[in-house]
């Protein structure tokens, strides 16, 4: 004999089950703020001071990643030529895809603009996030990428032999990211 469920626990079922953002337990290196859906950070304001202040950032909350949220995603390498041209040499970069951080924001499908501790600011559209894959580089040569060098964390494409978006690309390529606007 067959027992009907109950019309909530079949419609519960059918609705997938979303992971809430975890809340970092160390220093926050990576924020996206803006059009996120899911936040663990409070709210930033004009006058809440420091370096968000100072680049005049202000959001109604935010997602924060510490180093070990971002190393629990998977990492993927990509090496490409990098520095001033005097002594540009081969990086080994590493970090969580673009498009993996965003979506645990709940901000896939948007387009980000990271912005650098000295307020450079790019746009990169989702269809390029999606298409190319960039990374969020916390690493380079397999050591963590500290604040004042290319760190706490960058963007990196894949090497690409159209030169076109390859220029398109380096604009996009901001280092020492301080926040990421989603829009």
């Amino acid at each position: 004999m067959y027992r009907a469920l109950p019309l909530v626990l079949l419609l519960s079922a059918a609705i997938p089950a979303w992971a809430e953002l975890s809340t970092p337990e160390g220093h926050v290196i990576l924020t996206l703020g803006g059009a996120v859906d899911e936040t663990n950070l409070p709210a930033q304001t004009e006058n809440d001071g420091g370096l968000f202040g100072y680049l005049e950032v202000t959001h109604a909350g935010a997602a924060g990643f510490d180093a070990t949220m971002l190393e629990g995603l998977e990492q993927l390498k990509i090496t490409i030529p990098y520095g001033p041209p005097e002594s540009q040499r081969d990086y080994i970069f590493s970090g969580p895809r673009l498009s993996e951080i965003m979506k645990l924001a709940g901000a896939e499908g948007k387009s980000a603009l990271p912005m650098a501790m000295d307020g450079y600011q790019a746009e990169i559209p989702w269809q390029s996030i999606k298409t190319h894959q960039p990374i969020v580089a916390t690493h380079a040569d397999g050591v963590p990428m500290g604040t004042g060098g290319y760190g706490p964390t960058m963007i990196v494409f894949p090497p690409t032999d159209d030169a076109e978006l390859a220029q398109m690309q380096a604009s996009q390529q901001v280092w020492a990211i301080a926040y990421i606007a989603i829009e």
